[in-house]
């Protein structure tokens, strides 16, 4: 490491920090997901498989916004061991933390009025920066509070293997946490209408069985504390089920939310404190199988059957894990080429990694304007779909490649 005092413990120094934080893999990671979630909400050709799934299941569409929870995670103790290291005092490096929180929650109930009411009676509340405001402030605000300045390697062979897993033993705290208060939520709390635990999505359903339960625990706290007038209206599963609202970036969620970035924050102390390639692929591939196959068995390896099934819509814990295990695989391939092996430099993706938040948010704004969408009289066919989607996308990566040939690089 670039600097060891002789009392044992270890400093982060800035150019050690600068060469970390320089990883192309980060980059190209980001960029891989937020080109796939523009091509996605630009309509992904209309194939099923490339959308969201309707209630419970996975599809490729719902990897994209908790591989960017997780991402944000992995960055986390990067960005706040630089500032350690710039010898920036913990209470600043918080305070920065909630603004940051604040700003991008204000951004995402503005943004929320383009398809949207912008009525004050009918404003929606929560959303996809929303929800990433909510589990940046947890994740960033605990680390940044419980991570030491100063690092003491431990001791032993077993102590040296574990100590990116050591290092973050108070996340691992708050994570069982906020799990145990999820489950206890999810189990416990209902309409006095709706059966405990129920986790269908309601209307017609599982033929009428609880209509007005939708979302079981979530969709009845969103509606008690937000109210109806205040929650996403057009859900694909409130059109296809009916039945009250439920929002898919709902209050509860932020808890199972939070997880995603917590595990995140591992991956993020591997990148710190093990230096080898492959040390670090190793640690994250193995925590991806411990993962994948933990959330399969909360499933029981089935769509609907399980003790806690894969749903985006309520962020449960399964969906938690198998997505944090295929953002850990895809971070694992896309270092081994662009870090490990130099072979790509990541390329077309790591532009638009540079301005992710700069290339959501004009998307979101330019959601109906031409260039970057357009119609022909025949839209029903995949592949005039499909077309349309490439274009939009290809743009929006194009002008990533413009800012950064310029250096323009936007953050909140």
């Amino acid at each position: 490491m670039s600097r060891i005092r002789r009392t044992g413990k270890l400093r982060y120094g800035d150019k050690e920090l600068a060469m970390q934080q320089r990883l192309r893999a980060l980059d190209t990671f980001r960029g891989i997901a937020i080109v796939i979630m523009i091509f996605v909400n630009d309509g992904a050709g209309g194939y099923w498989w490339l959308e969201h799934a309707t209630w419970n299941g996975l599809a490729a569409g719902d990897l994209v916004f908790p591989a960017f929870l997780w991402i944000m995670g992995v960055c986390i103790p990067l960005s706040i061991k630089s500032a350690f290291a710039k010898g920036i005092p913990r209470w600043k490096i918080v305070l920065h933390i909630l603004r940051r929180s604040i700003v991008m929650f204000v951004l995402g109930v503005s943004l929320n009025t383009i398809y949207g009411s912008n009525m004050l009676g009918e404003l929606r509340v929560m959303g996809v920066l929303q929800r990433l405001a909510v589990a940046y402030l947890v994740a960033a605000g605990f680390y940044a509070l419980t991570a030491p300045k100063y690092y003491t390697p431990p001791r032993g062979a077993c102590g040296q293997a574990l100590k990116d897993l050591m290092s973050c033993i108070w996340c691992w705290v708050l994570a069982a946490a906020l799990v145990a208060a999820h489950t206890a939520i999810t189990f416990i709390v209902h309409h006095p209408d709706c059966p405990a635990g129920y986790l269908g999505p309601g209307g017609k359903h599982d033929e009428w069985a609880a209509p007005e339960c939708g979302g079981g625990a979530a969709g009845y706290l969103d509606r008690l504390l937000l109210g109806d007038a205040h929650l996403y209206q057009n859900s694909d599963a409130r059109r296809v089920y009916g039945g009250p609202p439920t929002d898919p970036e709902g209050l509860l969620g932020c808890l199972t939310s939070a997880v995603q970035a917590l595990l995140g924050v591992q991956a993020g102390a591997t990148v710190l404190l093990q230096r080898a390639h492959r040390a670090r692929v190793s640690r994250w591939l193995a925590c991806a199988l411990a993962l994948a196959l933990a959330g399969a068995l909360l499933a029981g390896f089935s769509r609907d059957h399980g003790v806690l099934p894969i749903n985006k819509n309520l962020w449960s814990m399964s969906f938690v894990l198998v997505t944090s295990a295929c953002s850990l695989t895809l971070l694992s391939i896309c270092y081994t080429f662009t870090d490990a092996w130099r072979l790509w430099g990541g390329a077309p993706f790591r532009a638009p990694g540079l301005n992710a938040i700069a290339l959501y948010v004009g998307h979101s704004l330019c959601a109906h304007l031409f260039p970057f969408h357009w119609r022909v009289p025949l839209m029903r066919t995949h592949a005039v779909r499909l077309a349309e989607a490439v274009w939009g996308t290809a743009l929006w990566v194009l002008i990533a490649h413009v800012m950064a040939k310029k250096k323009v690089f936007i953050t909140l």
